[in-house]
C-alpha cells in the first residue's frame, strides 16, 4: 500500500506531539527542582545549589518531645508559650523565611482562642545540626490593631527550637 504525505502527516504530528509533552514535562520538573532549592551558596559562590533548610516542629502530640524537620509547615510551635496556626509561606529560602498566620498562646488567653491573632513569622540564622541546616531564630509580628499583650515572643529575635 503506497502512503501518500497526508496519510503520514496524523503519525507524524502524535509523535512530535508526544515528545514535546514529554520534553515539557521534563523541562517543568527540573523548574520545580530548582525552585524547591535556593541557587545561592552559603559562602556564596553562585552556581552552587543548596537546599533550603528545615525548621524543627514540635507541633501534634505525636512530636511535642522530640519535633521533627519540616519545610514550610501549615502549624508551628514557636516556643512554649506560642504557636502560629494556617500558615501561608510567602518565602522560605536559604537565609530566611516568612509568612502568615494565626498567632496564638497562652499570654492572649482567653481572647485569641475564639478569635486567632493575625501575624507575620520570620524564621532566620540557619545552622547546620547532624548533617541538615535548621532555621535557628523566629520574629513574630501581630498585624492590625492587635491589643496590648505583654510577651516575650513579640519583642524581637528568639531563638527556635534545633535538633
Amino acid at each position: 500500500m503506497n502512503r501518500t504525505a497526508s496519510t503520514q502527516t496524523p503519525k507524524l504530528s502524535r509523535k512530535k506531539a508526544a515528545l514535546a509533552a514529554g520534553i515539557s514535562a521534563a523541562l517543568l520538573g527540573a523548574f520545580v527542582t530548582t525552585q524547591a532549592a535556593d541557587t545561592s551558596s552559603a559562602d556564596g559562590k553562585p552556581g552552587r545549589t543548596v537546599a533550603a533548610p528545615y525548621v524543627l516542629n514540635l507541633y501534634g502530640e505525636e512530636y511535642a518531645d522530640t519535633g521533627h524537620p519540616e519545610r514550610r509547615p501549615a502549624n508551628l510551635v514557636l516556643s512554649e508559650f506560642t504557636h502560629i496556626n494556617n500558615v501561608k509561606w510567602k518565602q522560605w529560602g536559604a537565609k530566611k523565611a516568612y509568612g502568615t498566620g494565626e498567632v496564638g498562646g497562652t499570654w492572649c488567653l482567653p481572647a485569641c482562642l475564639d478569635k486567632p491573632l493575625k501575624g507575620t513569622i520570620t524564621l532566620s540564622d540557619p545552622k547546620t545540626v547532624k548533617g541538615r541546616t535548621f532555621y535557628s531564630a523566629f520574629t513574630l509580628k501581630l498585624s492590625g490593631k492587635p491589643g496590648t499583650y505583654d510577651s516575650e515572643d513579640l519583642q524581637g529575635k528568639h531563638a527556635l527550637a534545633t535538633p
